[in-house]
């Protein structure tokens, strides 16, 4: 049976690595971008590297894009068994958070967790039909401190509630699903302006990192793993 995965933002950083180790291990990957060129020369590339690849355009502020590329997959990829939602902005990381108006906050809220959202909702009968599992990609919320970028954690804690409320549905319905979140810690990354550091990792090694923990065998619905494969406790409020 094929296996097939669709990773929003897997034209560069963090998701082309993901795609590229999937690849590696037997996937077919569909690279979700918004951007057709850079989609597209992402694709090109995992192809010479003999890992099955396609573009999907993706974006996760347009519904309309998020409607198509479901469509897409139903016709075309209808054994669809993983989505991997990991595409994201950052807004202004340095900006106090009581700077911020109510625009920019809802600006970084469509992309990292309205349209995920969408997504995820609209993929979940695929998804389910194929036993599938959605895979997200989360940071730490709590109290840090030298991370405190307020619309970027304000976002992801909105994502990370995601994975624990729809994880818990699927156990209680009996669904075939499961959803879970993994945090890969500092990467350097366009996103925040590929800062480098001592503790930071490189995104291949972010890519490794995280497709080692998909690719493990185990049931991890509900959870929230960290860098270090520790499991986080939500209901302590430690992510």
């Amino acid at each position: 049976m094929a296996k097939k995965v669709f990773i929003t933002g897997a034209n560069k950083g963090i998701g082309k690595q993901i795609a590229r180790q999937m690849g590696k291990n037997g996937w077919t990957v569909l690279v979700g971008a918004r951007n057709e060129d850079r989609g597209l020369a992402a694709v090109r590339e995992l192809l010479e590297e003999n890992i099955e690849a396609e573009y999907l355009n993706v974006d996760l502020q347009d519904l309309g894009t998020i409607a198509a590329a479901v469509c897409a997959i139903e016709s075309r990829h209808a054994d669809l068994s993983m989505l991997i939602n990991n595409a994201a902005i950052p807004g202004d990381m340095h900006k106090p958070g009581y700077e911020f108006t109510t625009g920019e906050l809802r600006n970084v809220m469509e992309t990292n967790f309205f349209g995920p959202f969408e997504l995820t909702r609209r993929l979940l009968p695929t998804l389910e039909k194929n036993n599938g599992r959605i895979v997200n990609i989360a940071i730490p919320i709590g109290r840090l401190p030298h991370f405190n970028p307020f619309a970027y954690k304000t976002s992801k804690a909105a994502f990370n509630v995601m994975a624990q409320s729809l994880a818990q549905n699927f156990t209680e319905k009996g669904k075939a699903l499961e959803i879970f979140s993994i945090m890969p810690g500092p990467t350097t990354t366009d996103l925040n302006g590929n800062i480098i550091g001592e503790h930071v990792k490189t995104d291949a090694e972010a890519g490794r990192l995280i497709a080692g923990f998909i690719l493990d065998g185990k049931n991890h619905n509900g959870e929230l793993i960290s860098t270090t494969g520790a499991i986080v406790d939500y209901n302590h409020g430690l992510f």
